[in-house]
């Protein structure tokens, strides 16, 4: 868990496992240093060279020998600070070429269908729901959803809740006691055998097909009043046959 947010904060393994080994000696030459975290020597020395850089560890020469020690952990707290700043210089940078951006986009919207490919490309689709800003439907399978956008997929329901937008979803049986209903979700269920990897979200005048394969998930994205409004019609009609 620890190497997972220090990765987040810009660390490799490597220099993780060094300032982590650095923090229980307190102060120690490399060869130690190697010793203790099991750390090939130079790549112990490149990490360290790193780390330095980053104002996270120090040195200084003890009876002609070279002895490093590690920041105080605070220092991760300020550099979280530096990054936060630093994105909120940059938001507000993009917040003024913005209108110029959205109306590019809306030139370019006569293209009726879209092809989002991986990850990002699923999270390009969840953003395009909530600016949207409306209600929306559609059916399977939350789990595999959550499976693939992990911890982007809470981030995108605290915004979609937060934004007021309101869901009606239909899963599989299976997905009962597993998959969590969200705030303002209601969720009907239907028999396993009509489960598959393919969802289905409609909102606004859009309506998203999704594969979600953990390879290489792909969302086609319809953009198309009629469509949109015929696919649900044929929602409601499963709506009906679903069952709480």
């Amino acid at each position: 868990m620890r190497y997972t947010i220090f990765r987040s904060l810009g660390l490799t393994e490597n220099e993780s496992k060094v300032y982590i080994t650095l923090l229980d000696l307190g102060t120690a030459q490399a060869g130690h240093i190697t010793e203790k975290s099991g750390i090939h020597r130079r790549n112990v020395y490149d990490a360290i060279a790193r780390l330095m850089e980053k104002g996270l560890v120090s040195f200084v020469i003890v009876n002609n020998k070279k002895m490093f020690s590690p920041a105080n952990p605070k220092r991760f707290i300020e550099i979280i600070d530096e990054k936060k700043f630093g994105l909120d210089s940059l938001k507000s940078d993009f917040s003024k070429i913005m209108p110029e951006l959205e109306l590019r986009a809306r030139m370019q919207e006569k293209h009726d269908v879209r092809f989002f490919k991986g990850v990002e490309g699923l999270k390009t689709l969840f953003e395009d729901i909530i600016r949207t800003g409306e209600d929306y439907v559609g059916y399977g399978p939350g789990r595999q959803i959550e499976k693939i956008l992990r911890h982007y997929f809470k981030h995108y329901v605290d915004k979609r809740v937060k934004s007021g937008i309101k869901l009606r979803l239909i899963y599989d049986d299976a997905s009962r006691g597993i998959v969590k209903v969200n705030p303002l979700s209601h969720v009907r269920y239907i028999p396993n055998k009509f489960s598959s990897h393919a969802a289905l979200r409609i909102y606004g005048d859009k309506t998203a097909l999704l594969l979600l394969s953990e390879e290489e998930p792909l969302a086609i994205v319809i953009k198309n009043r009629a469509i949109a409004d015929g696919y649900r019609k044929y929602f409601e009609v499963m709506w009906k046959a679903a069952k709480p």
